[in-house]
């Protein structure tokens, strides 16, 4: 039998060449788009939940939200109680972005999955909930 890493790993290769593509021209890439759709979500949330939230290492995020905040998508405000702490904020040009990337997801996402029924989707994403708790459980046993 094969390894599901194989096909995770190629769609989610694929995912990330049609969003970089899609996103070109808004002055994002694939490895930015997240922390855009979280921050317009969830304004003022702190740098620390981002990891989380994203599922990525705190270096990485801390260097993605240094090149969102050059290019003006974002800033972020310490906390009054906390200098350590920083809320992140959408700047205005986050927001007029935010429903152009959701367009982009939503047709990634209606294109790979046209061929499944309602349920067969609804299956599906479970269980690609379940392989994401699996994966997160192990990564944090480390």
């Amino acid at each position: 039998m094969e390894l599901t890493c194989k096909w995770i790993t190629l769609v989610s290769r694929y995912y990330y060449m049609y969003l970089n593509d899609s996103l070109e021209p808004y002055g994002i890439n694939a490895s930015q788009y997240l922390y855009i759709i979280v921050v317009c979500r969830e304004p003022g949330i702190t740098q620390d939940k981002l990891p989380e939230r994203i599922g990525i290492n705190k270096s990485n995020v801390t260097r993605c939200l240094s090149q969102l905040e050059k290019s003006g998508f974002i800033y972020r405000i310490c906390s009054s109680r906390d200098k350590r702490t920083a809320h992140v904020q959408p700047t205005e040009k986050a927001y007029a972005l935010y429903p152009k990337i959701m367009r982009a997801v939503e047709k990634w996402d209606a294109h790979v999955t046209r061929l499944l029924s309602d349920t067969e989707k609804m299956d599906f994403q479970n269980t690609l909930k379940l392989l994401a708790e699996s994966a997160c459980s192990l990564v944090r046993r480390r």
